[in-house]
């Protein structure tokens, strides 16, 4: 690869187009490859490393395999999927809520929507529910019950990157329904599945994600977390440089401690031995 030298943040745009799209689609793999290895270490702590080749849904278990890119695979499933471009809360945003809180995301015409109901107050539990409504008239529902506070953090935090995939499940994973959200630099794909064999789809602006993301942790999380401006600006030359920083590194580069990515519960030991899995790890 040869070297590209940037003298100043506006440098980015003159690369050629071609050089972007290869440099970009490099560093998505990277992300995902990382990706993979984070949810692989999670199902291993909450058991789920042997179950995954018996009771997983097929396409997690060739996600997890290496045997297919999953984003390109859900895409070609849900070409179509409707993108939704406004949202409004019930309560309005600041306002008290007594028993629940809603978000509901709509298209551009109002034709699909999805609706993220939540319950409130001190003793209400981290519970879930989406549902998804075509043309007011036929809808279905995913909800996600129990969803302790480090799989919340741990979901806020990867929803905030401008590339990658989060999933929002229980520690009961594919055995309750679950969401699938693949994030992109102009928009995100949210995958809603049910041990019941139902499915749903759309797709979400940027802004609407951040409304999602930052609606459910002042929610979760009153007390709130501090946000770098760079967690909400868009994929600019500032971020193409670092890609290219990060795409220079060699293969043979220290990969992250997986591991340590996660928030623990309080009474969860540390694994020092377990800093990193591929998917021989799984023994597909």
């Amino acid at each position: 690869m040869s070297e590209v030298k940037f003298t100043n943040p506006n440098d980015g745009e003159e690369i050629p187009v071609e050089d972007l799209i290869r440099i970009t689609r490099e560093f998505t793999r990277r992300i995902t490859n990382q990706d993979r290895q984070r949810l692989a270490m999670d199902l291993r702590e909450s058991g789920h490393q042997r179950s995954m080749q018996i009771s997983a849904p097929l396409t997690l278990q060739q996600f997890f395999s290496g045997e297919i890119d999953l984003d390109n695979e859900l895409a070609r499933r849900y070409s179509n999927a409707a993108l939704m471009s406004h949202v409004s809360f019930e309560p309005k945003l600041g306002a008290p809520a007594r028993r629940q809180a809603t978000a509901l995301f709509n298209c551009q015409d109002d034709s699909v929507s999805m609706a993220v109901d939540t319950p409130v107050g001190e003793k209400a539990e981290a519970t879930l529910e989406f549902t998804f409504t075509l043309f007011s008239t036929l809808s279905m529902s995913f909800a996600l019950p129990q969803l302790v506070t480090a799989d919340r953090l741990r979901w806020l935090e990867l929803m905030r990157r401008e590339n990658g995939i989060a999933f929002l499940w229980t520690r009961d994973r594919w055995e309750q329904p679950y969401l699938i959200f693949v994030i992109r630099e102009y928009f995100a794909r949210v995958y809603a599945y049910s041990p019941q064999g139902y499915e749903a789809a759309i797709r979400m602006t940027p802004d609407m994600v951040t409304s999602l993301v930052n609606w459910l942790e002042g929610l979760w999380f009153p007390g709130g977390h501090a946000k770098t401006a760079e967690t909400d600006i868009p994929f600019r030359a500032t971020q193409i440089k670092r890609t290219i920083e990060l795409m220079r590194q060699p293969d043979d580069t220290p990969k992250p401690k997986a591991i340590s990515e996660a928030p623990r519960e309080p009474d969860e030991p540390a694994n020092e031995e377990e800093t990193d899995l591929s998917a021989g790890d799984l023994e597909w």
